[in-house]
């Protein structure tokens, strides 16, 4: 596609955007969350998506199939609700209750550097506007989009909220860089990753999983916390904090050790994840390319 016609292409996305965002901001923000989950239950009837959903969910083998259809249509209305919330301003924050936050502080009290593990899991853009700002020193993990235009508004909105992005290209120097610092790091390890990933457990089933993280670990030592931000029906929101317990890192292979750390972060997510399975979106993702046939 010529640069021109590319350019045009990624502008009329933003502006269609931004107007979607102007009309989600003049109506209240309830009448706006059912606007979203009904726009959710369209695309669920659509069909767009649902065989991957279903792959994944028949793969992992939790539910019967009642069970599955039941979590799907929530999930995609879920959906709708959460795109709301992305779309209309962070500030103010929608009403929100943080637990356990007194539980994570002694590991952020270490002084070794923290990362925050997340998953696709509720609300992970909010979580940066809750702490950007509280913390300041929180800097996120991204890949930049294919969309430029797109991106650079993404960029300012997180920076508005004190958060520093770190893009995925050449990301590790400057992430040990923040480790040493003493900053903290948040970033998405549940998706597939083609390259620098090896198979561990998650949902209970073997997936290729970013060794970053676990890398950083075993060189660093630094503190390993998670946290997600869940929509509850009244539109509020619940961000639970989860303390991850230090790792052994005197085992002599380095391979052994970054396996029990991979293993580890994953229990932890899949925890997350079973407990709110209509609220994960990486059932929309080939999460077990290589395991799973996605084809139709």
């Amino acid at each position: 596609m010529p640069k021109s016609i590319k350019f045009l292409s990624y502008l009329c996305e933003y502006f269609l955007l931004r107007l979607l965002q102007f009309l989600l901001m003049i109506i209240p923000r309830r009448t706006a969350l059912s606007f979203g989950s009904l726009c959710g239950s369209i695309i669920y009837h659509l069909g767009i998506y649902r065989h991957i959903v279903s792959k994944n969910m028949e793969h992992v083998g939790l539910w019967d199939s009642t069970s599955m259809d039941r979590i799907t249509r929530s999930l995609y209305r879920n959906i709708g609700r959460y795109a709301v919330d992305f779309l209309r301003p962070a500030h103010p924050l929608p009403p929100h209750e943080i637990h356990d936050f007194e539980k994570i502080e002694p590991s952020l009290g270490r002084g070794r550097g923290t990362i925050v593990i997340l998953a696709h899991l509720g609300n992970w853009e909010m979580l940066a506007t809750v702490f950007g700002k509280r913390t300041g020193r929180l800097h996120v993990v991204a890949q930049t989009m294919n969309n430029t235009i797109v991106d650079k508004w993404l960029l300012a909105k997180r920076t508005a909220s004190s958060v520093t992005t770190i893009y995925t290209t050449r990301a590790l120097r400057k992430m040990m860089d923040v480790i040493r610092k003493d900053g903290i790091i948040a970033i998405l390890i549940d998706q597939f990753t083609k390259r620098h990933g090896t198979p561990a457990p998650f949902l209970g089933k073997e997936a290729k999983t970013v060794r970053t993280v676990a890398g950083l670990v075993r060189k660093t030592g630094c503190s390993v916390i998670s946290t997600h931000a869940i929509i509850r029906p009244d539109g509020g929101y619940d961000v639970t904090m989860i303390d991850i317990p230090e790792s052994d890192l005197t085992v002599l292979f380095e391979e052994a050790v970054i396996a029990a750390v991979q293993k580890q972060h994953n229990d932890t997510l899949s925890n997350q994840i079973l407990a709110h399975p209509d609220h994960w979106f990486g059932w929309f993702h080939r999460r077990f390319r290589g395991y799973v046939d996605y084809a139709r």
